[in-house]
């Protein structure tokens, strides 16, 4: 997956960073709730004392964005990731080309919920299904409130809470027989910002592989690529 797929795009200013989803065997509708004419926006802040990492909220009318000296290294909205066709057919062609029976499946930064109902009716739709000791879960994991409030219910209204295991926490807080109730076999994530690196990624994954997985686990994208140009003054 190129890097060019941007998490910093503005969406339009009379659209809150809300949006209901119903997912059908053939169709995701994807529906934004007109509600206001403020939009949320999330910056990754960095604290170049400790070098920890800390997602702030930010109000598009206050002017944050232009008025701020802080080490902002990342932005992100979550309505346009949901609005962009592209990158939700991508990541459903490859975790429908990865989850192919029931596993345990760990969504990092899961937002809305939209992976991890990809990865649950990819699992609903094996041929493994039928088997009588078939089992799938999906442990969705996301830090930000507002937005596990929003998933819960987001998984409810499209009957995939069952299968769900949902935990307000930040990946690297999770604890396997604790949190989750064994490693998993496969991780999905959508933890890029625009220049790739920004939301953490490395060490990010880097936990999930030593302490949340399995030995060999499947990863969705498995792979990144980013460009970079030397400057001239010609």
């Amino acid at each position: 997956m190129l890097s060019l797929i941007s998490k910093t795009l503005k969406p339009s200013p009379s659209l809150c960073a809300i949006t209901r989803l119903t997912l059908t065997s053939h169709i995701l509708k994807l529906t934004p709730i007109r509600l206001m004419s403020t939009q949320r926006l999330f910056q990754l802040k960095l604290d170049p004392l400790s070098g920890n990492f800390e997602w702030i909220v930010i109000d598009e009318d206050e002017n944050s964005l232009e008025a701020s000296q802080e080490p902002l290294l990342a932005t992100t909205s979550y309505l346009d990731m949901l609005n962009d066709s592209y990158r939700n057919k991508a990541y459903r062609l490859a975790i429908d080309k990865t989850v192919i029976k029931p596993c345990h499946v760990l969504d990092i930064g899961a937002g809305t919920g939209l992976l991890s109902m990809m990865a649950a009716r990819a699992m609903a739709s094996s041929e493994f299904t039928a088997e009588p000791d078939a089992k799938g879960m999906v442990t969705t994991c996301e830090s930000y409130l507002p937005m596990v409030k929003l998933m819960r219910k987001v998984l409810h209204l499209n009957g995939m809470k069952k299968n769900s295991n949902v935990i307000n926490k930040r990946s690297d807080e999770l604890k396997v027989g604790v949190d989750i109730v064994s490693h998993a076999d496969v991780i999905v994530s959508e933890i890029l910002d625009s220049e790739l690196l920004g939301e953490g990624l490395i060490p990010t994954l880097q936990h999930a592989h030593d302490t949340l997985l399995v030995e060999n686990p499947l990863t969705v994208p498995y792979k990144a690529t980013t460009y970079g140009q030397v400057p001239s003054e010609e």
